[in-house]
């Protein structure tokens, strides 16, 4: 593992080579204060210290920006490892981090604006939760944002809002400064899983956002124009519509593999009681049930790379289709629920001592139940929309309007 430095243009920042491998460094730390940060609702100081010292909120900034630049796949597998120890932390991180990267790839005048320190974190509500009116120099932005995901942390959040009628009443994203006093976080993530992640209510009332400051779709050039163009990174033509699942589902993939090493690490010392067995591992029914859920657990994976390889690899070949991405959407959400499956397989297996609230496995249990259970990751409905795309049907989802037609080549092709 080897960490060096990147300038943000403010301040000097930890880069990091191997983000698993520093991930994996971090997770006796972060399991130390589980408990503490679903208590606190949030990550706790000393996890939030390591992970900033760590370098891992950068291991998307483009090397352009003097970042490493990594690939997708490295940023699940980064949530994933960190998730095997703190599910509620690696999903705000993944958030941060992900958002974070996104800010240190944009034009210099804007990074200018966002990163008056150098050590900025941002996170995002991309529901278009809120109203822009057209002011002198920019708009005034009024609105409240459920679900903002590691808020508490944050420097900024890349916020959805709707410009005023009088401006075509188009969805755009802006970004909110936290720190302003029209700003303000509401108290009231109060959940039975991933309570740490924080996701409170970001709420903004007639706060002042800078033109330069504002996202829009218009003015994004249409996606054949970055594969043309040179000098851009594989990041600048990941397209949109995939990230958030893939990014929300990683934190899964480290929470069932946590709880798998947790059922199959007391096998030879766990009572069958009232069953004439001497322990679990005499069973044949038990083991088959963790090897059931291993398996599961692997595919999930399988799609997952599968998916986030549409990204990394094909879209720096070709344009995604729409068809592309109703299949990487079916891909996360069957993901999803295989990791569910997998989850309730080992709780049974891991019997009612795996409820007890001093056993570490009804913590992952009920992050892993709440998790997988956001909207981006319906498995019905994205299976749905991957029907619906074969047989030549209209689309379930408003973020992907066009899923046909069913291409003649490979989705590698």
């Amino acid at each position: 593992m080897h960490i060096g430095t990147f300038d943000t243009g403010k301040l000097t920042v930890a880069c990091v080579e191997d983000p698993v491998a520093t991930a994996r460094t971090l997770r006796p730390l972060l399991a130390d204060h589980a408990d503490q940060c679903e208590k606190g609702r949030r990550i706790v100081a000393s996890v939030m210290e390591a992970l900033r010292n760590s370098g891992l909120f950068h291991i998307t900034a483009p090397r352009r920006a003097g970042g490493p630049g990594h690939k997708l796949i490295t940023h699940i597998e980064t949530v994933a490892e960190l998730a095997r120890a703190c599910p509620a932390t690696a999903w705000a991180y993944g958030l941060l981090s992900g958002i974070t990267g996104t800010a240190l790839g944009l034009k210099p005048s804007m990074k200018e604006r966002l990163f008056r320190h150098g050590s900025e974190l941002f996170c995002s509500a991309s529901a278009p939760s809120g109203t822009a009116k057209a002011v002198p120099g920019g708009y005034r932005v009024s609105g409240r944002w459920g679900y903002g995901s590691g808020c508490l942390h944050a420097d900024w959040a890349l916020n959805g809002v709707n410009l005023d009628k009088a401006l075509g009443a188009q969805p755009v994203l802006a970004f909110l400064d936290l720190h302003d006093p029209a700003c303000s976080i509401e108290d009231n993530w109060h959940v039975a899983g991933m309570a740490g992640s924080g996701s409170n209510m970001i709420v903004a009332e007639n706060l002042f956002v800078p033109e330069e400051l504002i996202l829009k779709p218009v003015d994004t050039p249409p996606a054949e124009v970055p594969l043309a163009m040179e000098g851009l990174e594989a990041r600048d033509r990941w397209p949109m519509e995939p990230l958030f699942p893939l990014g929300v589902l990683a934190p899964m993939l480290g929470t069932a593999m946590a709880m798998l090493e947790h059922v199959a690490g007391a096998v030879d010392r766990r009572q069958v009681v009232g069953w004439a067995y001497v322990t679990q591992s005499a069973s044949e029914a038990l083991i088959g049930m963790i090897g059931r859920a291993a398996i599961e657990i692997d595919s999930a994976w399988l799609h997952v790379r599968q998916a986030a390889a549409m990204l990394d690899e094909v879209a720096q070949r070709r344009v995604l289709t729409g068809y592309d991405k109703a299949r990487i959407q079916a891909d996360c959400g069957y993901a999803m629920e295989l990791l569910r499956g997998a989850g309730e397989r080992l709780m049974d297996v891991a019997g009612p001592g795996a409820f007890a609230l001093s056993n570490p496995l009804q913590r992952f249990w009920r992050d892993l139940n709440v998790g997988t259970r956001h909207n981006a990751l319906n498995s019905h409905l994205s299976l749905e929309l991957y029907g619906r795309a074969l047989t030549g049907r209209s689309s379930n989802i408003r973020l992907i309007p066009d899923i046909g037609p069913v291409p003649v080549l490979s989705e590698n092709q």
